[in-house]
């Protein structure tokens, strides 16, 4: 006849006799899940950071080529009143650079707080080509939790003054 699988209370306690060990009186493993989690939570939250302050970063830069870009061809279009009367198409520097920087500063959202801002922008006429350079300022959200409280995206943009109706004339 098999054993009385019955509790036995012989101090008040319960007692029950089995033949499994236990692992708390071996004291190997007891919390080993909780830093296992704390771990793990740690490593996705800084996955995410990277995905999401990542993915505004390539926005940032795209968005710092297009108004590099744009403040180009702007300025690209301030061509030198005396020389159309010639037929001389030039570009007269001063405005260029002007038309440029108006363009960059209307860019900007006016009296917001951005999470983005142009800190930094450079213009240069060179003959008949306007470049500008831009760069913005990016604040991140997830990865300030690391350190990292903002990231710098850098674009550039050139125009040449052309014209002609089916091809570039001189």
């Amino acid at each position: 006849m098999p054993a009385d699988p019955t509790p036995v209370t012989s101090t008040g306690r319960c007692h029950l006799d089995s033949a499994a060990p236990d692992v708390t009186a071996a004291g190997g493993d007891a919390g080993s899940v909780s830093v296992l989690v704390a771990v793990l939570g740690f490593a996705l939250l800084l996955m995410l950071g990277l995905v999401v302050d990542g993915g505004r970063q390539l926005i940032a830069y795209r968005r710092a080529a297009n108004d590099a870009e744009q403040a180009a061809r702007a300025g690209a279009g301030a061509l030198n009143p005396a020389g159309l009367r010639t037929g001389t198409y030039t570009l007269d520097p001063a405005a260029a650079t002007a038309a440029a920087r108006r363009y960059l500063s209307a860019s900007q959202p006016g009296g917001q707080i951005t999470a983005s801002s142009i800190t930094a922008s450079s213009i240069t006429v060179t003959g008949n080509t306007v470049a500008v350079t831009v760069t913005l300022r990016r604040t991140t959200t997830f990865l300030a939790a690391v350190g990292i409280t903002g990231v710098n995206a850098t674009g550039r943009g050139r125009a040449q003054l052309v014209h002609g109706v089916a091809a570039e004339e001189p």
